[in-house]
């Protein structure tokens, strides 16, 4: 297997041994790399609510034809050896300009979107994030919101300090007095206040930078980390995530450390983001292409309505995480748009599935038409909007796609551009609701 080498293939795209059969969207890898990812995917299963396992890279064939495809999930893999895998979204789109958005961009997009991960635009607009895979991005941001906190000073605070001192200082432990000092009538075992850098988020960032240090592939960015670890002298590593976790504060006064704490949950709790290694792996980081695209919808979404026009409310949706179960769920959506002014009511919901005219019914599951009926009973709406993501087969201009019975129309289905997402959201409101609904210019 050659050394660093990076291999990146596209939703709906696979990998094959290399010497079998060429097919189209097929990427050839040696057959040891191969074999390895082939053994991770299978190891780590992303159950969904409807109880069914399915993997980062789903293997199909036998001997020499086998082959690892891609599709559902998006992400990044690193192998102990350097070898790096990247899974990008299948579409590729244009901004309001008409500029080619790249695939990789509209990752980074999607993934700004989500609150639990706080990358910043500086970050999501770089050239280095361009080029990077998406952990090494997420390491990069947790680095530059270290530095800030360096910069700005690493903050201090009355920390209890516990000891056997030769004085008198703050309380005496008399428990421990007695049992220690039994003999030595000269010393204090002595509790009191001390003020120091060695609070609990500060020794949870130094344990962060640490864990980082050793599994980035980068080294500009091990050698920034080096310079760091130097500004946390008399700072100890965290012995207890948890604990040291639910005790810091992030008050006024510790603004500065609000997303550099974010990215400790990430980075030591796995928490929100689905983290995991393997024998050959020293990490993959992997994200549902179908969570991102609904956090990308629904942050567009509520970005332009007026809060006075309309109420909305967020629905949560559940997402596969690698070897966690899931508890089955009735119809999910994204969220419901109440109009004020009429009562109108909508539900709204995301599908990341590219239709085409050229399919049955475009494509469209049979399980979300069916949906549809439990969507407008559940919520008691109106009418259901299903967003898809616009696509060369779908590019027809003022196509829509609806779904009626008798009184009108139940659903739509409607597209959006994900280069141009708040531009196409508001043509899609505009069009259910009217012309006049989104908030004036000022």
């Amino acid at each position: 297997m050659a050394k660093k080498d990076r291999f990146r293939i596209y939703e709906s795209q696979f990998f094959t041994i290399e010497g079998s059969s060429k097919r189209d969207g097929a990427l050839p890898i040696p057959e040891e790399l191969f074999d390895s990812l082939e053994k991770f995917s299978l190891e780590k299963r992303m159950p969904d609510p409807r109880g069914i396992n399915s993997h980062i890279l789903e293997p199909e064939g036998t001997g020499k034809e086998r082959v690892l495809k891609a599709g559902g999930y998006v992400g990044a893999m690193v192998f102990k050896d350097g070898t790096q895998i990247e899974i990008l979204p299948m579409l590729q789109s244009k901004d309001k300009k008409g500029n080619v958005v790249s695939r990789k961009r509209v990752f980074l997009n999607m993934l700004a979107s989500m609150k639990f991960i706080p990358l910043t635009r500086q970050i999501v607009n770089s050239r280095a994030a361009e080029n990077l895979n998406i952990f090494e991005s997420f390491i990069l941001s947790f680095v530059n919101e270290v530095q800030g906190i360096v910069r700005n000073g690493i903050k201090q605070a009355y920390t209890p300090f516990v000891n056997n001192e030769n004085f008198l200082k703050g309380k005496v432990v008399y428990a421990k007095h007695a049992t220690k000092n039994f003999a030595h009538k000269d010393k204090f075992f002595v509790e009191y206040d001390v003020f120091t850098i060695n609070r609990a988020e500060n020794r949870l960032i130094k344990s962060t930078l640490k864990y980082l240090h050793d599994i980035t592939s980068s080294a500009r960015t091990r050698n920034r980390i080096d310079s760091l670890v130097a500004n946390f002298d008399g700072v100890d590593y965290s012995t207890n995530y948890i604990q040291d976790f639910s005790s810091s504060v992030l008050d006024r006064s510790m603004a500065g450390y609000y997303n550099a704490l974010k990215w400790v949950e990430i980075f030591l709790l796995g928490r929100n983001v689905s983290i995991t290694k393997g024998r050959d792996v020293s990490y993959a980081v992997v994200f549902p292409t179908a969570q991102l695209f609904d956090s990308y919808t629904s942050f567009n979404l509520l970005k332009m309505l007026d809060n006075q026009r309309f109420r909305a409310e967020l629905l949560t949706k559940r997402y596969p995480m690698i070897n966690h179960t899931m508890r089955k769920d009735s119809a999910q959506a994204l969220a419901v748009m109440t109009y004020r002014e009429t009562g109108m009511r909508v539900v709204f919901d995301s599908k990341w599935q590219g239709l085409s005219e050229q399919n049955e019914n475009f494509g469209i599951r049979e399980t979300d038409v069916y949906d549809l009926y439990n969507l407008l009973e559940i919520y008691h709406a109106d009418s259901v909007c299903y967003i898809y993501p616009l696509t060369r087969e779908m590019a027809e201009e003022n196509r829509e796609i609806s779904f009626k019975n008798e009184d009108g129309i139940l659903g739509r289905v409607c597209f959006v551009d994900i280069g141009d997402m708040e531009g196409s959201l508001e043509n899609v409101i505009k069009h259910i609701f009217g012309e006049n609904v989104l908030k004036q210019e000022k």
